[in-house]
């Protein structure tokens, strides 16, 4: 009743204003609510919207993991049978080179003997044949070799025998060896002698291995007439050895593949069928097995070769 009376005290002015601000009020509050409830609804839309989404992705989700699943599981088959494949490749190259060398070594002494009772004489056919034969089996008894180390790396097998010993002197016997197939072929090879002898702790028989690879790849790729220069020197407790030709060299794309296992190079094919491509890859298993590194350097076709080596000196650079 207070608040009747109170509004009909009201001047028509203040009345309108008030019942004006109050209509607002209600409209404001009418229009808010309204608001409300259609962002609810907009909200409930777009959370239903984005729960079929999750789901959906859910979905998706699991197929990709079932499928990375089942991708796993066949390599994990793959790789076992990858594995067993390599076994029976390491078995079977080993067995080859094992099996082949006993009758390798019976041609060559019978070879021998043959050579004996066989005329002397510069122009005998037979003389010459077998002369061929023993180049023939020496070549395959190296062949036969390599396949030897590689099953042996691929084993596990490929032990170093580190002792004491003269480098000077092993290269000389190197040398000695190699100088008569440069000679043959026309090429002139050099030797720096160190001033001091070098006593290095490491594997005699394969440090000779890496040499003679070395060297004989330099004399069978240089051209009749071409040199190639050997020599080494020790800085920082490292004995570095070069060996230098003015060969066909190495194309750039070549230098990253020439270490890999069974690689020959595509732009010299003369000498492809004379070895398997193993000679680099064991040269640098034997280096690293001395904790030591082996490389090549070439400005390209026809620039000629550079390898290189270097092995630690002292006996300390093994223990670990």
């Amino acid at each position: 009743m207070a608040i009747i009376e109170f509004f009909r005290q009201m001047s028509y002015p203040i009345y309108y204003a008030v019942l004006t601000t109050a209509l607002l009020l209600l409209t404001f509050w009418i229009a808010r609510r309204f608001a409300m409830r259609k962002m609810k609804r907009v909200v409930m839309k777009a959370e239903h919207s984005y729960q079929q989404q999750i789901a959906s992705l859910q979905m998706q989700l699991s197929g990709k993991v079932s499928m990375l699943e089942n991708m796993v599981e066949k390599l994990k088959l793959s790789n076992q049978e990858l594995n067993r494949l390599n076994e029976i490749r390491s078995k079977f190259m080993s067995i080859v080179a094992h099996d082949l060398r006993q009758p390798l070594t019976s041609i060559q002494g019978f070879t021998s003997v043959l050579m004996m009772d066989s005329p002397q004489g510069g122009g005998n056919n037979d003389q010459v044949a077998l002369n061929n034969i023993l180049k023939a089996t020496d070549n395959m008894n190296q062949l036969m070799a390599d396949l030897m180390d590689i099953s042996m790396i691929e084993s596990g097998k490929f032990k170093m025998d580190f002792k004491n010993f003269n480098f000077n002197q092993l290269l000389n016997d190197v040398y000695t060896l190699q100088q008569v197939n440069a000679q043959k072929k026309g090429i002139f090879l050099t030797k720096y002698e160190y001033p001091n002898d070098v006593i290095v702790f490491a594997d005699r028989f394969r440090i000779s291995q890496v040499l003679n690879n070395l060297l004989g790849n330099a004399i069978k790729f240089s051209p009749q007439g071409g040199r190639i220069e050997v020599r080494y020197f020790l800085q920082d407790g490292w004995l570095i050895c070069y060996v230098d030709d003015d060969g066909p060299g190495i194309a750039y794309n070549e230098q990253s593949k020439i270490f890999q296992k069974f690689h020959q190079s595509e732009n010299d094919r003369s000498s492809r069928k004379q070895g398997w491509g193993l000679g680099l890859s064991i040269a640098q298993e034997i280096v690293n097995a001395h904790n030591g590194e082996i490389g090549v350097e070439s400005a390209g076709l026809g620039q000629g070769s550079l390898f290189w080596f270097r092995i630690p000196v002292d006996p300390a650079a093994y223990k670990a």
